[in-house]
């Protein structure tokens, strides 16, 4: 099993507005390789790839009250295609849907981050490294 971290999308109004989870859920779903997966209450999964021959990488999308996370697993080996390159497509897809669904929120702005995990910053409250865009 393959697994990348999660990616966090945050908001300057340090909450998810509400409906932006259900509108990003809505865009990536329509993306051609994205597929229906299991829907539970602020957890969806969906799935990656080409389902003609079975090669699926699953992403799972998580809103809570002030993020929304992502996370990328493959669960077998896929040839000719880098879990790596799976992770670099998916975050473009990402990346594209969260610019379609801030059309319907002009008034916050959203940063993809990560979850600061370096071993001096235990003793502090949770906290983001952000990637630049």
């Amino acid at each position: 099993i393959q697994s990348s971290t999660s990616l966090h999308i945050i908001f300057n109004t340090n909450y998810t507005p509400p409906g932006f989870f259900v509108r990003l859920i809505a865009s990536l779903g329509k993306h051609r390789k994205c597929m229906k997966g299991s829907f539970h209450r602020n957890c969806i999964t969906l799935f990656f790839g080409n389902v003609s021959i079975g090669k699926l990488d699953q992403i799972t999308v998580s809103e809570s009250l002030t993020n929304i996370s992502v996370s990328v697993t493959r669960q077998v080996e896929r040839v000719n295609y880098s879990f790596s390159s799976a992770v670099k497509e998916i975050h473009s897809i990402l990346v594209e849907s969260i610019e379609k669904v801030k059309q319907w929120f002009p008034y916050i702005t959203t940063q993809l981050a990560f979850v600061c995990t370096e071993e001096r910053c235990r003793s502090f409250p949770d906290h983001y490294v952000v990637i630049e865009p």
